[in-house]
């Protein structure tokens, strides 16, 4: 369970991702040693998962981000566990939830560009176990993509 410290350690994370142990310390209130402390039980309980650059897909090359809602043929267990398996393997998708109404899966998919996004629907995601109907929109321009918790 989370106490009010941890919270305000997770703030500190999150406001100031470059921090140092003492830095973030400090902002939570309390001192380096136990901060650390802290900070190591949150991470190996997973409420910490890690640390990641966030990067400008269009400045790498990555000029087109499509969601695509996904339907499968079949709902049984053994269904969905070979559909996110094979989906957790490509690339192209860099999120992919399971979700509730019409649709089983929401999926967020970054190509080059429409062309590549094409391909990658004819000859990936198309073939990915049980999809019985897909629908893609793409994505006009990011509005917000901070991957901030309200914390």
């Amino acid at each position: 369970m989370l106490d009010a410290t941890d919270l305000r350690i997770l703030r500190a994370l999150q406001d100031l991702p470059e921090a140092s142990i003492e830095e973030v310390g400090r902002a939570a209130g309390i001192s380096h040693t136990p901060c650390w402390r802290r900070i190591r039980r949150m991470q190996e309980e997973g409420v910490i998962r890690g640390r990641a650059y966030q990067f400008d897909p269009k400045a790498i090359g990555l000029g087109i981000t499509v969601i695509t809602m996904t339907k499968l043929d079949r709902h049984d267990e053994a269904a969905l566990g070979a559909f996110e398996r094979e989906a957790g393997k490509l690339a192209e998708i860099v999120e992919c939830y399971l979700v509730t109404g019409a649709y089983d899966y929401a999926l967020k998919i970054v190509t080059r560009d429409m062309e590549a996004f094409e391909t990658f629907l004819k000859t990936r995601l198309s073939n990915l176990p049980h999809v019985g109907d897909m629908h893609s929109t793409v994505v006009m321009r990011r509005v917000k993509d901070d991957g901030r918790l309200p914390i």
